[in-house]
């Protein structure tokens, strides 16, 4: 066969005049650079896509103490001021609106007098607790707070004064601050989650502030609820979301952190606490109280850090796939709230009871826990009492309850067992199974009334990042039939 070598050759030097003419409007001169293989160059729109780095802060309030609360919130301005940020934001929640205005206005120029110690800009979105009315209605109509906290924030934030969501720029950036509370006390997890969605109003302002900053470096969306659990009405927010340069959805309000997903290249992260009540287990299991540091490049985050101000550990997201789970059992072990109330035990003449009509040795039982998982856990129970005045005489889970009883204080549980339903909203523990386990009382050294009887429980989950576990301690006080 014979080759035509000049038409070959000239095949050769137009197809590569074709290719270094497209690189050439792709890579300008004065523009880019290669080393190591790595282009560096400008982005979509001729900008430098240098990075911005975001400090993030989240939810004080949903605790019994908001004075403790806030001296997190200290900490977390403390330890962001030390990271050359460009910028803050904070996800919600930083009021207790259940208290009177006054006290609302009192609470929000504490927080933000410490927020103002940051050194650089920040900003917030709108929580359920900084705009819910104090008395508890889905979808209220009362909203004298949510017209509070517009009136308070809005004198830095003019454009809150007409509606809480709005947006800004920074270093050419667009951070969008989303409004996840258009109906009150609706919640995408624990409420009626149909209600917790977008408005229509609400969608099409973001459609058109969108279209306005398309040619921003890159888009952050930050907003309170992570709506996106209610998929179904988020759906279209995304799509749209899709079409721009968003890096990142960033939400709160469930006090721990989490890896949630990354969907068309936009990645959906929840992050904790930050003062706010925080789950009593392991610290990948929600108990641990932090603030964030996200950098992102152009459209697309590449690093985010959590700093826990719980201790000097490192500290990393825990994986959706887990947290589902570890909030199934937090709800499991919440059914333990009347555990005195079902377990009276009182000194009938140097004798524990549970009734002043009975002679038998009083009995505790736990009755209202299950697994509602998939997989097996474990579960671990303690006993101890004020001076150790107080005994076990014996102990034990009932049978058939345990997939393995390990002794009588251990024992691994099948999935979905003493479990009527478990889905991402809420659990229902089959209690008519009876007892989980049952401990019959030894008086001991003659006991006291007011001898406080405590019961450690500890559900321990095998997920993706490793044993999560939680606990929860119960205690009952012995009482007196005289």
């Amino acid at each position: 066969m014979k080759y035509n070598l000049t038409l070959i050759r000239n095949t050769i030097q137009k197809k590569l005049l074709i290719m270094l003419t497209a690189l050439w409007f792709v890579f300008p001169i004065g523009s880019c650079a290669f080393a190591g293989g790595i282009v560096a160059g400008s982005d979509h729109n001729g900008k430098n896509p240098a990075s911005i780095r975001i400090g993030i802060i989240g939810d004080q309030t949903g605790t019994a103490d908001l004075n403790a609360a806030y001296g997190y919130l200290q900490q977390g301005v403390t330890a962001l001021s030390a990271k050359n940020l460009d910028v803050v934001i904070h996800v919600g929640d930083l009021l207790e609106s259940s208290k009177s205005e006054a006290e609302v206005s009192a609470q929000y120029n504490t927080a933000t007098g410490i927020l103002d110690a940051l050194p650089v800009d920040w900003f917030m979105t709108a929580g359920d607790h900084d705009v819910n009315p104090p008395v508890f209605q889905q979808d209220s109509g009362d909203r004298s707070r949510e017209a509070l906290f517009k009136s308070l924030y809005g004198t830095r934030v003019p454009e809150v004064l007409d509606q809480p969501y709005y947006s800004f720029d920074v270093n050419g950036y667009h951070f969008v601050s989303l409004y996840s509370l258009e109906a009150l006390h609706a919640d995408p997890r624990w409420g009626n989650i149909f209600l917790n969605q977008v408005t229509e109003e609400q969608f099409q302002w973001l459609k058109n502030d969108l279209t306005t900053h398309k040619d921003s470096r890159g888009i952050v969306v930050f907003l309170h609820h992570p709506m996106w659990y209610n998929w179904n009405a988020w759906q279209r927010v995304h799509k749209l979301l899709s079409r721009h340069r968003v890096s990142t959805v960033v939400a709160g309000h469930f006090h721990y952190d989490q890896r949630d997903m990354r969907v068309d290249g936009i990645r959906y992260v929840v992050v904790g606490a930050t003062g706010g009540t925080v789950k009593q287990g392991a610290r990948d299991a929600g108990n641990v109280q932090h603030v964030s540091v996200m950098t992102v490049r152009g459209a697309k985050v590449i690093d985010f850090e959590l700093i826990s101000l719980s201790d000097n550990n490192p500290l990393k997201l825990t994986p959706r796939v887990d947290m589902d789970k570890v909030q199934a059992m937090d709800i499991v072990l919440g059914e333990l709230w009347n555990f005195a109330s079902t377990n009276p035990v009182l000194l009938k003449n140097g004798v524990l009871v549970n009734s002043c009509g009975s002679t038998s040795p009083a009995k505790v039982h736990i009755t209202p826990i299950g697994n509602p998982t998939d997989k097996l856990i474990d579960i671990d129970i303690a006993f101890s009492s004020e001076n150790g005045s107080v005994g076990i005489s014996s102990a034990g889970f009932t049978p058939g309850q345990c997939e393995t009883v390990i002794n009588d204080y251990q024992c691994k549980m099948a999935r979905s067992s003493r479990i009527f339903f478990s889905n991402l909203s809420s659990v229902s523990v089959n209690s008519f199974a009876g007892p989980l386990w049952e401990a019959v009382l030894d008086s001991g050294s003659t006991p006291t009334v007011g001898t406080v009887l405590n019961f450690d429980i500890k559900l321990t989950y095998p997920g993706k990042s490793g044993d999560l576990y939680l606990e929860r301690q119960v205690s009952t006080t012995v009482g007196s039939c005289q």
